[in-house]
């Protein structure tokens, strides 16, 4: 039996290993566990972040996370947990500067050549185990975001996402409505899509009858 619930901190472990192995090359990954534990851990403390899993049977095969507002939700998210942050930053000044360097300049995924303000929601994470792919169940995890979104009377949604290599992760957002905002380079040359979807409305009967 299927059931999406609210992340909750004791889910941290279960979350991460999913992370780890949907997203094996990425920076975020190679940071290492104790990181993303912290990273995952902040989200779901903040008033400003969604956390959301997928279970069968009682076991998580699915998450996503979110946060109601991209504007300054990095910046919150480091002060507000500012002593965890300093001491992981100092592992990995240790172990990986290069990651460290990294991670500073990509807290901002934007284009100097774009007029961005940030006032949308922004999914930073969806993934779902190998055993639970092909069932839809990414698709039920991003409406649930988005209907815990538009609770709280927020109606737009934007994400980041690889522009080369990626063509199956980029049609599935445009068949959930997203489009294309801006393409914009990551640190070090990391070329980006940004997506938004705006105006949200509910899709529950619309897409569920399809999965």
């Amino acid at each position: 039996m299927l059931n999406v619930r609210k992340a909750l901190i004791n889910d941290v472990n279960t979350i991460v290993t999913i992370h780890c192995d949907a997203f094996t090359d990425f920076f975020l990954t190679n940071l290492g566990s104790n990181f993303l534990s912290f990273y995952y851990s902040c989200f779901i403390e903040s008033n400003e972040g969604l956390v959301v899993c997928v279970e069968e049977d009682g076991k998580i095969i699915g998450f996503a996370a979110a946060t109601k507002r991209c504007k300054g939700f990095n910046a919150s998210l480091i002060k507000n947990n500012i002593g965890r942050f300093i001491r992981l930053s100092l592992e990995l000044s240790l172990s990986n500067p290069k990651a460290l360097i990294r991670l500073v300049r990509n807290l901002t995924k934007t284009n100097s050549r774009v007029l961005d303000k940030g006032e949308y929601a922004e999914l930073y994470s969806i993934a779902v185990k190998r055993e639970g792919q092909g069932r839809g169940l990414g698709k039920r995890l991003l409406l649930t975001i988005e209907e815990m979104l538009k609770a709280d009377n927020i109606n737009q949604l934007s994400l980041t996402t690889d522009y080369y290599g990626n063509e199956s992760t980029i049609a599935f957002y445009k068949s959930m409505n997203f489009n294309v905002l801006y393409e914009f380079i990551a640190y070090p040359k990391r070329r980006m899509y940004r997506f938004i979807k705006k105006n949200m409305i509910s899709y529950w009967s619309l897409h569920l009858d399809n999965d």
